[in-house]
């Protein structure tokens, strides 16, 4: 067993069998699907979101396997995974005291991350060398943006002694508050200078005695936690927060759910909007839940009243579910969209259970 189950567990633990294993699948590697990120939002898994981008189907089904093996799921006939009582102790356990990744949120920083990093390990690298007036050395990142990002930075900041220094008083400082709950050697083995190379992975996780798929959720909770306090104190850390890239509103939804708010925006109904955009009005209504759960400011009255929101919220309490077919069957009157509606509005204003 090793983090990653763990990680599984709690998200089928989160997910409570409303959805397929696949899934949680879909929500750890980021797919930009309006049901993905839905299901992120409404199960509170946003900090999962985006974080393993590259895992393998069978790879995951064989950790889904050894959950089965150790008798911490049962996988039903239609694909959903239920966490037995000896799952969720081994999750709780599992993630006692700072081993869960708090401070992730791939909903939010997913994107952000892989360029923040490399913007700033590229730009501490060439401030080194700088300083030591070394030009030859092999960058740590090779794309052209990045690099074009880092040169603009050193002419928007030609004195290489101001801008190390305070670069560095930065990073101690950012570093030094997360210190109370995170190691900052998970960031700073990596990072390349003068005549010495960053370490990977895998060499710092074997360095720290931690499996490398811990290694992986610790050092982007590392990440997100800096992005998170820059974001929020940009004033104290400039050049941090010009490094960020902070995404304006557009950014954090999929391109097609974009197309679809800039006509919602002048005007158009649903109908008119599948028409002009030639999609499905269920693919159009997709996009609607999206706007939803990532716009704080959508207002929902024009697709159901402030009356029957609250009657779905009852039933939602009383069932304990957010799944379509029960909450339906208990208001025949209400559409899927309708119910779908407050379901996504009730999870983005935190009026439905959340983390076990």
């Amino acid at each position: 067993m090793t983090y990653l189950n763990y990680v599984i567990l709690y998200c089928f633990m989160q997910i409570n069998g409303e959805r397929s294993i696949y899934s949680v699948f879909h929500i750890l590697k980021g797919k930009k699907s309006s049901q993905s990120i839905q299901d992120a939002h409404l199960f509170y898994l946003h900090p999962f979101f985006l974080s393993l981008p590259k895992l393998k189907r069978a790879y995951f089904n064989q950790k889904v396997k050894e959950l089965e093996k150790e008798g911490y799921i049962i996988v039903d006939e239609g694909g959903r995974a239920i966490v037995t009582p000896e799952g969720a102790v081994a999750v709780k356990g599992a993630f006692q005291g700072d081993a869960f990744p708090s401070n992730m949120n791939g909903l939010v920083y997913g994107d952000q991350t892989i360029l923040f990093w490399r913007k700033l390990s590229l730009l501490i690298q060439v401030i080194s060398n700088g300083k030591q007036q070394e030009t030859l050395y092999f960058p740590v990142q090779r794309n052209k943006n990045i690099q074009d990002w880092v040169k603009g930075c050193l002419k928007a900041n030609p004195n290489i002694e101001n801008l190390s220094s305070a670069l560095y008083k930065e990073l101690h400082s950012l570093l030094t508050m997360l210190s109370q709950t995170l190691d900052p050697t998970i960031f700073v083995f990596r990072l390349t200078g003068y005549k010495d190379y960053g370490w990977t992975e895998l060499q710092v996780a074997e360095k720290l005695n931690m499996h490398q798929e811990e290694f992986r959720f610790q050092f982007l909770n590392l990440i997100h936690g800096m992005l998170s306090i820059v974001e929020k104190e940009c004033s104290t850390y400039p050049i941090l927060f010009s490094i960020s890239l902070k995404s304006d509103q557009q950014q954090n939804l999929t391109i097609s759910t974009s197309k679809t708010y800039e006509l919602y925006q002048r005007g158009h109904t649903i109908e008119e909007i599948s028409r002009i955009r030639e999609l499905k009005i269920n693919t159009i209504e997709d996009h609607v839940i999206e706007l939803i759960l990532t716009q704080k400011e959508f207002d929902i009255e024009p697709f159901i009243s402030q009356e029957e929101y609250q009657n779905v919220l009852m039933v939602m309490k009383e069932t304990q579910t957010k799944r379509l077919k029960p909450i339906k069957e208990k208001l025949p009157h209400l559409s899927y969209f309708q119910i779908r509606v407050t379901i996504a509005k009730a999870g983005e204003n935190g009026e439905v259970a959340g983390r076990a």
